[in-house]
């Protein structure tokens, strides 16, 4: 008989030879490869920490990418003073009180819709970015302020100057003041007053430069050279770089190119929440600044209408 090659292995002892089974106790078992363990999982144990403001360096020129734009976006608007007497020559009398109330309504519809559009602009920066959201309102901001200066008539500036210009510098303006958050803590309130300062300085001072160029060129050249403003907003938009890390630059990776991903999709980003009117005091906030506006900007518009009429 042919011995069985099992007896020598079982001499020599369990330590050679062993049959397959379960692991010995105190051993750590082998992780088990299943088909969850492919990129996409190992991306979702990747935690993401929220990265620290860098309180400087390219902050600086975000800020005074945030400053134009604040500058250029209310600087325009609240000389709308001056536009609106130049506009009213151009296109009729100032005897003509309908004519009075129709050219006042191009500045008034431009500033209500830069703020009529603010959340729809913030909602386009919390899905594309600050950088994209804002380059392309200053885009937008461009075309409409430059298909103003062809129109011949009054009522074509409602949709070029009162809508379309107006809704690329709200596009533009919502994210320099999301981006600012993102470079600084700290020093975030001296960086506001300085951003927000820019809307002062250039409201003092475009009232001049535009008495000048309207004197100089008219109405309609002016309007083409204040696109300039427009088009260094459109450059600055760039500088809003995004402050994101590589692991969740990673993630986003993963996760757009896995066709066949078996992850469960999660549920959609929900940008308007409601529930925080149901706090007093933001409730009562919410309500009182608009109210207050309206005392606001209601002269920049109609009290030169008036005047003029006078």
């Amino acid at each position: 008989m042919v011995p069985s090659q099992e007896e020598p292995a079982a001499a020599l002892g369990t330590s050679e030879a062993q049959p397959p089974g379960p692991a010995q106790v105190g051993e750590a078992p082998l992780p088990d490869p299943g088909p969850s363990e492919g990129p996409e999982a190992a991306a979702e144990k990747v935690e993401v920490e929220p990265r620290e403001p860098p309180e400087g360096g390219w902050g600086w020129l975000v800020m005074l990418a945030a400053m134009w734009c604040n500058g250029s976006v209310f600087g325009i608007q609240n000389a709308c003073g001056v536009l609106f007497v130049s506009m009213l020559k151009t296109f009729g009398s100032k005897d003509d009180d309908k004519m009075v109330f129709k050219t006042a309504w191009v500045g008034s519809l431009s500033m209500g819709m830069i703020f009529f559009c603010c959340p729809i602009a913030s909602v386009f920066t919390d899905i594309f970015g600050c950088r994209k959201t804002a380059v392309m309102g200053a885009a937008v901001g461009f075309v409409g302020l430059m298909s103003s200066s062809f129109v011949s008539s009054i009522e074509p500036l409602y949709l070029t100057y009162g809508i379309i210009f107006a809704c690329g510098c709200s596009f533009a303006y919502q994210p320099s003041l999301v981006i600012l958050g993102h470079y600084f803590k700290k020093r975030l309130g001296l960086v506001n007053g300085i951003v927000t300062a820019g809307s002062s300085v250039f409201t003092i001072l475009l009232p001049l430069l535009l008495r000048v160029l309207i004197d100089g060129v008219g109405l309609f050249y002016t309007l083409r050279i204040l696109c300039i403003f427009m088009f260094i907003l459109f450059l600055a938009g760039f500088t809003y770089r995004p402050l994101a890390s590589s692991a969740k630059d990673k993630e986003s990776e993963s996760s757009r190119f896995s066709l066949f991903s078996r992850r469960k999709f999660s549920a959609p980003k929900k940008f308007f929440n409601f529930a925080i009117f149901k706090v007093t005091a933001y409730a009562v906030w919410a309500v009182g600044i608009p109210l207050a506006l309206f005392g606001y900007f209601v002269p920049y518009v109609h009290l030169i209408s008036t005047s003029a009429a006078n």
